[in-house]
């Protein structure tokens, strides 16, 4: 079991993390890597259980073009918090492709990256660090106000006479209260 964070609450999951050239289970929940996957698609998408792709830091997310719509969970990793691949590959996702189910972000994130990855399309956390699942336990949420990024998946509005300067809609709603 695997504890996730998503839509503002810890959820258990069981899914198996399926690597290399490791036999694949007749059923159940499956994770499997982007290269795998785009070996067989089709054999692994008529298998029982559903199944998820892990798309590593500097994969193309584009190759899961043509399959997202019998995909339900994407996990986008990020090896390193320093390491902002994983935001590109969730925007892509979001954005360009126009995937509607679970992206999960899961690796090495601190808690002040969390709002910016759900800004970009992650909408569920697999969350390694204690120090970020304690936080988030304790109802912490380093609230971001002011963007210098336009996004796709967020509503807002220009923040100012600078075009790519942006401000949260929820912002605005607050301040009228």
């Amino acid at each position: 079991m695997t504890t996730i964070y998503a839509n503002g609450a810890f959820i258990e999951e069981s899914w198996n993390v399926i690597d290399g050239e490791d036999d694949l289970p007749v059923d159940g929940n499956v994770t499997v890597p982007l290269d795998r996957f785009l070996e067989a698609p089709e054999t692994l998408l008529r298998r029982g259980g559903k199944i998820a792709v892990l798309i590593a830091a500097g994969e193309k997310a584009e190759a899961l073009r043509p399959h997202l719509d019998r995909i339900p969970l994407v996990i986008v990793a990020f090896p390193k918090f320093t390491d902002g691949r994983g935001f590109s590959a969730a925007r892509i996702l979001r954005e360009e492709l126009g995937y509607r189910g679970d992206i999960r972000a899961a690796g090495d994130y601190i808690l002040d990256q969390v709002p910016l990855m759900r800004r970009c399309g992650i909408s569920s956390f697999e969350i390694s660090k204690p120090e970020v699942v304690k936080a988030l336990k304790q109802g912490e949420w380093p609230e971001v106000t002011r963007y210098l990024q336009p996004v796709g998946t967020v509503e807002e509005i220009p923040a100012g006479t600078r075009p790519w300067a942006r401000r949260s809609l929820r912002e605005t709603a607050q301040a009228a209260e």
